[in-house]
């Protein structure tokens, strides 16, 4: 298989709370072998690893069925791949970084584990949510349990100037959780209503799907000892490389093939629909909100929705905002020292979040 090949390997593992990515290319997909060994240590840490609280976390994480047999199945962790780049960016070493990696890989699981219980979701990654196996209580012990070991996997393995680092660190992933949560209590309360603004959507989306991404290249420029400028150049690159991944996977479910059906469903409002209802005409609007105040909405009526959406020039709406969030990411990039070769190596990255040609 070719290089190019490998790199447009679909990702096998939801990305909740951050959208499937189409593709990932080769500079992620490198960094997979020092993530899994750090989350395996980070796993190894609690005083007692045997307890069935501990098997639940290893199967969010993939690694284990339900019965506790070994899974084979690849899974691609992006986010902790983006910052292991971040840092390599920037002249780190990944080695290093790895902890962080780590820390940000099981908040996204945490949080994952908590979004899977809230919207009812019944199967990830090919096999049943936490939830729906061991039951919401426990759900609960399992998702704040990998927070605190993504806390536990920076504090465990401090030496050198990481100990002077460390305020800096926890700063980043615990911002980032916190802002994750804002956008998940912006998405849930925007879900039972029509009047939507465009920046009622960017609020939420910066927050439940750019915290992460950009929590992820902020910890790794901080593992790589940059200073501030550069921390907050990379954190605003990857909180707009989440939001883009966002909008495309949305434009994917009206055009293309994926996105996200279960956020369609639950009444999440779509960066298609927002534009609609805030561009559209008062009867492409009444239209729309027949749909979204349904008491429950079926598959068939995404396929009702489209050509509303197409008459209110919601299509075009939705190019142009992404193409802009996209640039953005780089642009923020382009405030750093980095390379022209780096530079176009994170637009490769950004086309592989949103399954887009680079331009």
């Amino acid at each position: 298989m070719s290089a190019r090949s490998q790199a447009r390997t679909r990702l096998l593992a939801d990305a909740d709370p951050m959208p499937d990515a189409p593709w990932t290319p080769d500079s992620l997909r490198a960094h997979q072998p020092l993530i899994e060994q750090a989350l395996r240590t980070s796993l190894d840490l609690p005083n007692d690893p045997t307890l069935p609280l501990y098997r639940m976390m290893r199967y969010q994480l993939g690694w284990i069925d339900a019965a506790g047999e070994e899974r084979h199945a690849e899974t691609v962790r992006t986010l902790g791949a983006l910052c292991l780049e971040a840092a390599s960016s920037l002249g780190g070493d990944p080695e290093q970084c790895a902890p962080s990696a780590a820390a940000i890989e099981l908040l996204g699981e945490s949080a994952a584990v908590h979004e899977e219980m809230q919207t009812a979701t019944q199967q990830r990654a090919g096999q049943d949510a936490v939830w729906w196996v061991w039951g919401p209580a426990q759900a609960i012990n399992a998702g704040d349990g990998l927070y605190a070991l993504a806390r536990l996997s920076i504090l465990d393995t401090l030496s050198g100037d990481a100990v002077a680092r460390l305020p800096a660190t926890l700063t980043e992933l615990d911002t980032a959780a916190l802002e994750y949560y804002q956008g998940q209590y912006h998405d849930l309360q925007l879900q039972e209503r029509v009047d939507v603004t465009e920046q009622q959507y960017m609020r939420m989306a910066r927050g439940k799907y750019g915290a992460l991404t950009g929590g992820a290249l902020a910890l790794g420029a901080v593992a790589a000892g940059a200073d501030d400028a550069t921390v907050l150049a990379f954190r605003e690159a990857g909180i707009q490389m989440g939001v883009a991944a966002l909008i495309a996977s949305e434009e994917r479910l009206f055009w293309g093939e994926g996105g996200e059906t279960g956020r369609a469903l639950n009444k999440s409002k779509l960066y298609p629909v927002v534009a609609a209802l805030q561009h559209g005409t008062l009867a492409q609007k009444r239209a729309l909100g027949g749909y979204y105040f349904k008491r429950v909405m079926e598959p068939d009526d995404l396929a009702g929705i489209r050509p509303v959406l197409e008459d209110a020039g919601a299509r075009r709406q939705t190019r142009t905002v992404l193409d802009q969030t996209k640039r953005s990411a780089i642009e923020a990039l382009e405030e750093t020292e980095l390379t022209i070769l780096q530079l176009d190596g994170w637009g490769e990255i950004v086309n592989g979040l949103t399954g887009e040609p680079w331009a």
